[in-house]
């Protein structure tokens, strides 16, 4: 962890020189993007080098190799896809193909990733997916890594989500898999504490990586902690990100636009629509991360968590604005 710390800190401190070098800078342009300069897209590449590095050393020192050559492999890919969207701008069909196709070499290099069933804290029969398991699976990884980036629109939302996931799979994870979590979360908090200062950006890179790498880490340990771990707790976990994605992607279908394109209707944008985002932040990961770090501690409450989590993200969608805004896209 302290050697993620480190790592992570930094590019962190060399944000600026390493943006530039790699024509990564995100530049304002009064209407969608209103930060007050350019700022480096180098966030992902804080968080997954230390994070990746330590997925390679596990490789080898662990009886787990091929997992975590796996994560190495397809964290690093989603990095390296993310990089180029960031640069030259990927089509959304292009970048969900390419997402789908990094999903299933992932799960026939190792078919121990794919949920082949799931098991409710509400049932005493597990559900078996049979051969609907592989698409199951890729549904969910692809899924959660569009929910991440269309969260990723103000400063601390995925660094502040991700550091809760991290948190709550160290509480279900074998112990294999705690120094990587460990590495992980070092980074993310010290991407958290520069991001939340402008001081650089996530990017696609970021993004695309980070959620990748929790979707095949959240898996893993469901599939062997899965007698702790019911699967509704896991479905709380990323509840309110996905649930947000599929209301914008569906809201824009409605209006007859493309899902893939942008607006300002996320609930990021809504809650900064009505708090300063030095408030709008805590209300933002009160509604998405605190619900489901108090029914980790207490998994057999999770289906209350889940009512009250569904209550507050509706309760922000009802929520009046304020009279005089002035959105901050950042």
């Amino acid at each position: 962890m302290l050697l993620a710390v480190l790592a992570s800190g930094a590019v962190c401190l060399c944000a600026r020189s390493l943006g530039q070098r790699l024509g990564v800078l995100d530049m304002p342009d009064g209407r969608r993007k209103l930060h007050a300069e350019a700022t480096p897209l180098v966030g992902g590449i804080a968080v997954m080098v230390p994070t990746l590095l330590t997925a390679l050393y596990l490789a080898v020192a662990t009886d787990f190799g091929r997992y975590y050559t796996a994560v190495a492999f397809a964290g690093g890919a989603a990095l390296i896809m993310g990089f180029i969207d960031d640069r030259r701008h990927i089509s959304p069909t292009l970048r969900l193909g390419l997402s789908m196709a990094l999903a299933l070499a992932v799960l026939f290099w190792v078919p121990a990733l794919r949920v082949d069933f799931l098991s409710f804290t509400f049932a005493r029969q597990a559900l078996f997916l049979g051969g609907m398991g592989l698409p199951f699976t890729v549904v969910c990884v692809v899924g959660l890594l569009n929910a991440v980036n269309m969260a990723d629109g103000n400063n601390g939302i995925v660094g502040g989500l991700s550091l809760a996931w991290c948190l709550q799979l160290m509480l279900f994870a074998p112990t294999h898999m705690q120094p990587l979590l460990f590495a992980f979360a070092g980074a993310l908090a010290v991407l958290l504490l520069f991001n939340l200062q402008g001081r650089l950006f996530l990017g696609d890179s970021g993004s695309y990586a980070i959620s990748f790498v929790v979707a095949m880490l959240t898996v893993h340990v469901y599939a062997v902690g899965f007698v702790h771990l019911p699967a509704d707790l896991v479905a709380l976990w990323f509840l309110i990100p996905v649930l947000d994605c599929l209301r914008v992607m569906g809201r824009r279908m409605i209006r007859g636009v493309s899902p893939f394109s942008s607006d300002r209707d996320h609930l990021h944008h809504i809650v900064v629509r009505r708090l300063p985002w030095r408030l709008g932040l805590p209300v933002y990961l009160g509604i998405a991360a605190a619900p489901s770090l108090a029914a980790s501690l207490f998994p057999q409450t999770t289906d209350l968590w889940a009512v009250i989590a569904l209550s507050l993200y509706a309760l922000a969608l009802a929520w009046p604005e304020r009279l005089s805004v002035r959105a901050s896209a950042r």
